[in-house]
């Protein structure tokens, strides 16, 4: 693609993601402890995925987004309420591993079934056939994204 395809594909996308925040607003709440977009919701749904494995505090931060200063605070606070907890490297104890409780999964799973009811009144103001629009285009995003979440997590490993 050319470059002015870039810029057009660049700026739809953030129409598409400005659109769908105030979608959501619109039509839903935050009935939730961790707001959909705050980092506590997005840290235990990234740390669902390495719930048979350890990640260290350095390389999660990296992957979030956030400096292992934000981090530490997030994990004192989830880490408090029982959601998060540390361990330590055996060999080599300036190393923090950090991984989700079963509490943490728990606490999860009613945050995303909340969500998951908000969205359903969200799509009840859609036809079937936007619907089916809505759960391709989905399907075909979150496909894209974590390819590109695979990529992202190789070029930590290569550091």
């Amino acid at each position: 693609m050319n470059e002015k395809n870039d810029v057009e594909i660049a700026r739809k996308f953030l129409d598409f993601m400005v659109d769908y925040y105030a979608l959501m607003r619109r039509h839903t709440g935050e009935t939730t402890e961790y707001k959909r977009n705050s980092h506590g919701f997005s840290m235990l749904y990234a740390l669902r995925g390495y719930r048979n494995q350890s990640i260290t505090m350095t390389k999660f931060a990296y992957e979030m987004g956030i400096t292992k200063q934000q981090l530490t605070k997030l994990v004192n606070d989830l880490e408090e309420k029982g959601y998060v907890e540390r361990s330590l490297n055996k060999e080599n104890r300036r190393q923090v591993y950090i991984s989700i409780t079963d509490e943490g999964v728990i606490h999860l799973e009613k945050m995303i079934g909340e969500l998951a009811h908000e969205t359903l009144i969200t799509l009840s103001a859609f036809t079937d056939e936007e619907k089916e629009r809505i759960y391709s285009c989905s399907a075909e995003l979150s496909e894209l994204f974590r390819k590109d979440a695979e990529i992202f997590k190789k070029k930590y490993e290569t550091k």
